[in-house]
């Protein structure tokens, strides 16, 4: 049976939120105690803009916010001192630092949801694309390396981007977006999020390989959401490239995990490609991409099923998750069919709708999930 949000449940789960952000609870860093100078990322004039940020225009919708430009050597310095940093802190309670995070998504779809867990602020991701090449660079890139956020959950790596030297991604000037498989659950907003970026572009052998991007950047900017949430533009500047990091801070968040796009009646043409996108009503300028298939075949099993690329987001409780599934000619983009549904959040089961694009109807599964920390697991 699914179980809409109720205002006096979810009023609960929002209290339980904020006060777990004031008090600090959910964080090992403030529990354990960790020396926060250890972690520091930023110094001087762009700390001082974190701490005291001015919020974003509302017609804009968009904040741009300026790394520093580093080179290789000090990025690489800049990488160890934070592993040190995050073994001196973390080590003894996460494992090791390049370990994965250990919590799935779809934690309390089913069964009995314990009294932990509830709504929570979290970093929804949109994009990372290379919008500038440097230092004789030239297109078409092939870029392998991986992406990677750290969080309250648990401060294991949540890979938003991983690809190997021999499985790498082309990129070109006119289509510079990676394409993100990741995160593989929520990037859960109480404490300061970290970015890990680390970016090869492939050479003729692996000795002529050069590093693209190395880069860690912290968010931690707390504005005031009475206008509505944003996108976040973070810029990467590295000796050969310029990243474009495009995220939003959203309150009070259910998780929505795609489990399954299934063509229910009919058959996708191997002739058409597809798209499968996904936005909160909250940023109408917006979209996750779950699956992009370019120019190449859609990737259908033979039962059907859509294999995505990611497929978890984050609804804000009270708001609209609207899924898209978009079909256009391989030599003729302008043709385009689109179906959609919206669904309303829930706070654990799963639920389903169905869009009809003309050549096939789509059944679209999505499971619901309140959120908790590794700390508030082991606590019971």
């Amino acid at each position: 049976m699914e179980v809409p949000w109720e205002t006096e449940a979810a009023g609960d789960q929002a209290k339980r939120s904020s006060r777990r952000r004031r008090q600090g609870k959910a964080s090992a860093s403030r529990s354990h105690s960790c020396d926060e100078s250890k972690m520091q990322i930023g110094k001087g004039k762009r700390a001082e803009q974190v701490k005291n940020p001015s919020p974003p225009s509302p017609e804009k919708g968009e904040e741009e916010e300026e790394g520093q430009l580093l080179d290789d050597e000090t990025a690489e310095d800049f990488m160890r001192s934070f592993r040190d940093g995050w073994e001196s802190c973390f080590g003894g309670l996460y494992g090791y630092f390049e370990d994965n995070t250990s919590v799935p998504s779809m934690r309390y779809t089913e069964g009995t949801i314990p009294r932990y867990a509830s709504c929570e602020d979290v970093l929804q991701i949109f994009s990372v694309q290379v919008i500038e090449t440097k230092d004789g660079l030239e297109w078409p890139l092939h870029v392998y390396g991986w992406i990677a956020t750290r969080d309250s959950v648990d401060q294991n790596r949540n890979l938003l981007f991983n690809c190997t030297r021999d499985n790498c991604q082309i990129l070109t000037q006119e289509d510079s977006y990676l394409l993100l498989t990741g995160p593989s659950r929520a990037v859960v907003f109480i404490d300061p999020v970290a970015f890990e970026v680390q970016l090869k572009v492939k050479g003729k052998t692996e000795s002529e390989d050069k590093m693209l991007c190395l880069e860690i950047f912290e968010y931690s900017t707390v504005y005031s959401f009475v206008r509505g949430p944003f996108i976040i533009q973070q810029r990467c500047y590295s000796k050969r490239c310029t990243l474009m990091v495009r995220f939003a801070p959203l309150v009070n968040t259910a998780e929505a995990t795609v489990v399954k796009v299934q063509v229910i009646d009919g058959s996708w043409p191997e002739h058409v490609r597809g798209k499968v996108l996904a936005r909160t009503v909250s940023i109408d300028i917006g979209d996750i991409m779950l699956l992009d298939s370019r120019d190449g075949r859609m990737p259908i099993t033979c039962a059907g099923e859509i294999k995505l690329s990611r497929n978890v987001v984050s609804v804000e409780l009270g708001g609209q998750l609207k899924v898209r599934v978009v079909a256009s000619q391989v030599d003729n983009r302008s043709d385009v069919i689109e179906g959609r549904f919206v669904f309303t959040p829930l706070k654990a089961v799963c639920n389903q709708g169905t869009c009809d694009l003309g050549f096939c109807k789509v059944e679209i599964t999505v499971a619901w999930s309140l959120l908790a920390t590794l700390e508030d697991m082991r606590s019971v």
